[in-house]
């Protein structure tokens, strides 16, 4: 027996009452029921900031319905949002989200009948094939189960994106983990290392963001996982949402709600193409004796885009605080080599990544460590060991870049072994 999941109307021209996605074919578990459940009304911003959705405009629904990720279900405040698109005769778009996304339906509920029972069995007629492309269908071109491997979560913001300002404008609503595994936002890169706001401005800065001026966005469901995906802390889960945040806002999206939830279901949809396992960060590295050290976004020493000013100054003098406790009492000295990623000249970096060197040298002086024990080299996008941050065709890979623009602090004396 074929399980669905999507609209249903309970009768003739009725609202709609729920929207609830489980399993369907190829195998699928069910889902009880979407996240109404699990709180209705329970949306909010991480800013905190007041932010609402616009009843009666038109929608577009990505839905994450693949590998690693919990088989989707759908918050009340997305219930809502979609009756009252259908009602006002609005275009509701649902996107398939998997490594290509790409709309599987695009419609206005537009009713022909001249009389209140033609117009009933139209609006039926409408939440049928929307309840069938919800619940998944035979045709690759319409099935809204991902057919293609990975997951490019920012391709589907810019789809829905594309065909809701076709609509004028409105709410888009994204239901998926978040952990996209395509360039140029691939989180098996160690983005969740890395600072929110620096991969947005990132992303800016390479012309990768999708069009999302004057738009609403809901996500739902970000840094929740299903097997074989191991599941994210809070601060992990809190870290995906706040990088989608951010990405939404330097898009242009005038309103971004986070619905933190927990899914209904535990469980992937089966059968589904593969996605890429992102393996979580590894705890921060701490300055010992004799060790060699990044100092990057991941221990608060990381800088803002193409400057030499800490993103994090409190944090990264309280970082430069511990290195400058293991001078003081070893008396080691330290070798500090400034490395950036690879776009801009290569002059241009070799003089930033000094800069910044010489930046954290300074710190490190201001807290008692004699300047003779501090050297400062720059590497530019040349330093040994590197990560490739430049995609196939040319673009900027944002989490190898950010991981590259760093200071590598390496301590030497007496008592350390030669290298």
């Amino acid at each position: 027996m074929k399980r669905t999941f999507g609209v249903t109307a309970a009768c003739g021209a009725a609202l709609l009452a729920t929207i609830a996605l489980v399993g369907c074919g190829r195998g699928a578990p069910a889902s009880s029921g979407g996240q109404a459940a699990n709180g209705a009304g329970g949306i909010g911003t991480l800013a905190g900031s007041t932010c609402s959705m616009t009843p009666g405009a038109p929608v577009a629904l990505a839905i994450g319905a693949r590998s690693n990720n919990p088989a989707p279900g759908l918050t009340a405040s997305a219930t809502s949002l979609l009756t009252s698109a259908i009602k006002a005769n609005k275009q509701v778009s649902v996107i398939r989200l998997d490594g290509s996304p790409r709309v599987v339906f695009s419609q206005a509920f537009t009713p022909s009948g001249a009389n209140s029972e033609s117009r009933k069995s139209d609006y039926n007629t409408y939440v049928t094939n929307l309840n069938q492309i919800l619940a998944g269908t035979e045709n690759p071109q319409t099935d809204i189960r991902a057919q293609v491997p990975q997951a490019n979560v920012l391709e589907a913001l810019a789809v829905a994106a594309d065909d809701l300002q076709s609509a004028g404008g409105g709410n888009l609503i994204m239901l998926d983990s978040g952990l996209q595994t395509t360039a140029p936002l691939n989180f098996t890169t160690g983005l969740l290392a890395d600072d929110p706001q620096t991969i947005a401005s990132y992303l800016k800065n390479a012309n990768e963001l999708p069009d999302l001026k004057g738009l609403r966005v809901e996500f739902s469901g970000l840094g929740w996982t299903a097997p074989p995906q191991e599941d994210l802390s809070i601060a992990d889960r809190e870290k995906v949402a706040q990088i989608w945040q951010d990405i939404a806002y330097q898009a242009g999206a005038s309103c971004v709600e986070i619905n933190p939830a927990a899914p209904s279901s535990q469980s992937a949809l089966s059968g589904l193409p593969q996605v890429s396992v992102v393996t979580l960060p590894k705890p921060v590295e701490v300055p010992r004796s004799c060790s060699v050290t990044d100092l990057d976004d991941a221990n608060n020493v990381g800088f803002d885009f193409d400057s030499t000013t800490f993103r994090n100054p409190a944090g990264a003098r309280a970082t430069l605080q511990k290195l400058a406790n293991v001078m003081l009492s070893t008396g080691e000295s330290v070798t500090l080599t400034g490395a950036t990623s690879s776009e801009g000249t290569d002059q241009y970096n070799q003089r930033l990544s000094l800069e910044r060197a010489n930046v954290v040298k300074t710190v490190l002086v201001q807290l008692g460590v004699p300047a003779s024990r501090a050297r400062t080299f720059g590497d530019g996008s040349h330093l040994p060991g590197r990560l490739n941050d430049t995609g196939s065709n040319g673009q900027l890979l944002v989490g190898p870049a950010i991981q590259n623009r760093k200071v590598v602090a390496k301590l030497s004396g007496g008592g350390c072994p030669a290298t």
